[in-house]
């Protein structure tokens, strides 16, 4: 019996999109606390126990996973974007534009992912960047003396883009160079095109595809690097919850009886991550298949 794991990936990221969506209508009592440590199934009130902090870990999942996907899913799109936008601008430009880019690309994917990542959070997040702010800009973000409003999930999901759109950028100009060979893109360059013009009617449409292919696996790779920021304390704030802020406050309790306060949200990030992959596996599989 053969295995779908389309199907089974689907059927988990349902399930998690589902559960998190629930986050948004259920009620806000994350600041109601009750007894801590609380084992699951032992309560009716909290099916999945309560953190150290006595918070309900069914709510505090769900609440995490809405700040966790978002920023996933907001921080792929743009790498994405910017990485097809980069990439197949460089290899329709050819020449010594596209030899720089390539550089810039390859130069930057020499650096570990992780030491790019905290040095562009921990500049974007420094307390100078949100005072030189312009008054407009802070009052859009809902920035004040006493919040930062939306500013620290920005500044991830921009960090996030930052690192992961380099990948995306690789992908979209090896596949341009191939594109550039076609008979409409020639075609287009006889008649008198530009650059611009070929890239939005041609390339950026037939390309549309495989973005959104790499915008999904970027996307599972998004999720962990936030949980990561989170877990190191650089993530979403403390007004915003997360599963890797989740992790970072349940690690405590691993080994004083209170482990699933931390095994919850590790083990939605795999499994997230887990059908992501599934089905960007399936995908790629049907394409290489139909080629």
């Amino acid at each position: 019996m053969k295995i779908d794991g389309k199907a089974i990936g689907c059927a988990i990221l349902v399930s998690v999109f589902a559960f998190s969506l629930a986050g948004l209508v259920a009620p806000d009592s994350l600041c109601q606390l009750d007894k801590a440590d609380l084992a699951p199934f032992q309560n009716w009130q909290y099916p999945l126990g309560t953190d150290g902090l006595g918070r309900d870990l069914l709510l505090s999942s769900m609440k995490g996973g809405v700040g966790t996907l978002s920023v996933g899913l907001a921080s792929a799109m743009l790498a994405s974007l910017a990485g097809f936008i980069w990439g197949s601008a460089s290899a329709l430009s050819g020449g010594t534009i596209d030899n720089i880019s390539t550089a810039i690309v390859d130069g930057l994917l020499s650096i570990p992912t992780i030491v790019l990542l905290l040095t562009i959070s921990s500049l974007i997040s420094a307390p100078e960047l949100t005072h030189a702010m312009p008054p407009a800009l802070q009052a859009l973000l809902k920035v004040s003396e006493h919040s930062l409003g939306y500013l620290p999930i920005l500044s991830v999901v921009f960090a996030i883009a930052s690192t992961s759109w380099l990948e995306a950028a690789r992908v979209a100009r090896g596949m341009t160079l191939k594109l550039k060979g076609e008979d409409y893109v020639l075609s287009s360059i006889a008649m008198g095109a530009s650059n611009a013009q070929i890239l939005v009617r041609h390339l950026l449409p037939a390309l549309a595809g495989l973005a959104a292919l790499e915008a999904t696996l970027l996307t599972a790779d998004a999720i962990i690097l936030e949980s990561g920021l989170s877990y190191l304390g650089l993530g979403l704030g403390s007004g915003t919850p997360s599963w890797g802020s989740m992790l970072r406050e349940g690690q405590i309790g691993l080994f004083c009886g209170n482990a699933h306060a931390a095994i919850i949200p590790g083990l939605l990030i795999a499994l997230t991550v887990l059908s992501i992959n599934l089905i960007s596996d399936s995908i790629a599989v049907t394409k290489n298949s139909g080629c």
